[in-house]
């Protein structure tokens, strides 16, 4: 018997094989102790400059990177003690929960009714070594191998989608097309055409557990 709890929107993989000498299964529950990663981070927008942010916030609060619509890089560096590492049985990045929306009817197609600590998605490197990515529940990381005692570099890229760039320039206009060859199409859902929030919007914390 396995207990399965699931977060909003997140699925599990359970395998049943017969051969021998599979994992132990185990479940970590218990914090032993965290580490705030909230403040002072370095992050750069596409090819740009490294720019500070003190703390977490989306790129869409800001006038600059209102309407920008890529990947951006963010970094930072932070101290791990021994006592951290040997406190727990494992060691993960944690990004926060992400909050359920009230379902809302719509006239096209589906939508995720939950609003996520990452928007969209995030490749996660811990001292120059791939930890993994994120895009749905839970954004939760393993990283116990990764750490060390001492500085430690942690570096996320993360990605939105189109809609920022789109909602900040022209649309097409089909209007000769539509004079010359008829109108073909309509186009749908352009009021969800608009800036939504990106980047990392949760609280980021190293949390030790056993």
């Amino acid at each position: 018997t396995i207990a399965l709890s699931f977060e909003p929107y997140q699925s599990h993989v359970v395998v049943f094989s017969k051969r021998t000498g599979m994992p132990e299964f185990k479940k970590y529950e218990e914090i032993a102790s965290t580490i705030d990663l909230n403040s002072d981070w370095r992050v750069s927008f596409g090819t740009g400059q490294p720019i500070p942010m003190s703390k977490l916030h989306s790129w869409a609060d800001d006038e600059a990177t209102r309407n920008f619509s890529g990947t951006a890089a963010y970094e930072k560096l932070f101290d791990v003690s021994t006592e951290f590492l040997n406190g727990g049985q494992a060691v993960s990045l944690d990004f926060g929960e992400g909050t359920p929306l009230p379902v809302t009817p719509i006239t096209n197609g589906m939508q995720t009714w939950f609003d996520p600590p990452i928007r969209e998605a995030a490749v996660i490197y811990v001292n120059g070594q791939r930890a993994g990515s994120l895009w749905a529940p839970p954004y939760r990381l393993d990283v116990t191998r990764l750490l060390k005692p001492g500085g430690n570099d942690l570096k996320i890229v993360v990605g939105n989608t189109a809609l920022n760039y789109m909602a900040g320039h022209r649309l097409p206009d089909y209007r000769l097309l539509n004079l010359r060859y008829g109108e073909r199409f309509q186009a749908q859902d352009m009021n969800k055409i608009k800036v939504l929030p990106s980047g990392i919007v949760g609280s980021v914390k190293l949390i030790s557990t056993k």
